[in-house]
C-alpha cells in the first residue's frame, strides 16, 4: 500500500498541485506593488525623512548640538557683539552620513528650525555629499544641493574665530 502510495505521489505531484492553488489564487488578486519611480508615495505626517535646517531662524542656542546621540550637528555661534543684535550662527555643520533619523535634534530646537522633510531618496554614491554646510542646508528640497568636503574639513572654533576677525 506504502509503495503504490509513493508512486501515485510521484506520477500527480501533489506538492505541486498545492503550489499552483495558491499561485493562481494570488494571479487574480489586485496588485498591490507600487510603481515606484512614476508614482510617489505618500507618507504620513511625521515621518522622519531627510533633515531640514532654516538658518534664518537659529538662534545658536546650540541644543541641537547637545541633544545629538551622534555629534551630527556643529553649530558655531556668533562673536558676542554680533549675537546682540544677529543670533544666527556663523557657522552650521550638519553630517548625513551619521544621522540617525532619531528626532532629538528635531525635539531640542526651542524655533523650530530643524525638522524632517518628507525626502527619503537620501542615497549617494559618495560620502563625501553628505556634509552639508550653513549655505547649502538651507537647500530647495525639490533640487538636490550637495557641499562637496569632508567631515574632517570643518574647522575647529579657533579657526572660525580667526576667519571672522579677517
Amino acid at each position: 500500500m506504502q509503495l503504490l502510495n509513493k508512486f501515485l505521489k510521484m506520477i500527480t505531484f501533489p506538492d505541486l498541485l498545492k503550489g499552483l492553488k495558491i499561485t493562481t489564487k494570488y494571479v487574480s488578486k489586485k496588485k498591490i506593488t507600487e510603481k515606484y519611480p512614476e508614482e510617489k508615495r505618500s507618507y504620513p505626517y511625521r515621518y522622519r525623512g531627510r533633515i531640514h535646517v532654516t538658518i534664518d531662524t537659529c538662534i545658536s542656542c546650540r541644543l541641537c548640538e547637545k541633544a545629538c546621540p551622534e555629534g551630527c550637528l556643529k553649530v558655531f555661534p556668533p562673536p558676542r557683539e554680533i549675537m546682540k543684535t544677529d543670533k544666527r550662527p556663523a557657522q552650521f555643520y550638519f553630517s548625513q552620513e551619521h544621522c540617525l533619523h532619531c528626532g532629538m535634534c528635531v525635539d531640542s530646537c526651542p524655533t523650530g528650525s530643524i525638522h524632517h522633510s518628507h525626502e527619503f531618496e537620501i542615497t549617494v554614491f559618495n560620502t563625501k555629499e553628505l556634509l552639508f554646510d550653513k549655505e547649502k542646508l538651507p537647500y530647495d528640497m525639490l533640487k538636490k544641493q550637495y557641499k562637496w568636503n569632508l567631515v574632517e574639513n570643518v574647522p575647529t572654533k579657533v579657526e572660525v574665530k580667526k576667519k571672522e576677525e579677517v
